[in-house]
């Protein structure tokens, strides 16, 4: 008798489930983040999808890492900020 999987199943099994939040997702503004950016972002009430930019999203971020110099938030916004550059820069 062979063992049917559903390809859910099959994805939780070879860690596709976790690796799917580390994916770059287009969001309804245009803005490249994963789940996992979006989810610190949120951490510090910062709504992504009310910047119209990458520029704006890092501004925002810097706003509120003045007051609360966290780790987290300096790594994602140098995380975003090598993004932008890649996304936006003319080779």
């Amino acid at each position: 008798m062979v063992n049917e999987m559903t390809n859910d199943e099959i994805e939780e099994l070879v860690g596709l489930k976790d690796n799917d939040r580390n994916m770059l997702k287009t969001r309804a503004n245009g803005l490249l983040l994963t789940d996992n950016q979006v989810g610190i972002l949120e951490r510090y009430n910062i709504d992504a999808s009310k910047c119209g930019s990458m520029t704006e999203l890092l501004y925002m971020i810097d706003q509120v890492d003045d007051t609360d110099d966290d780790d987290e938030l300096t790594y994602l916004a140098e995380n975003l900020s090598e993004t932008n550059y890649y996304q936006n820069t003319r080779k």
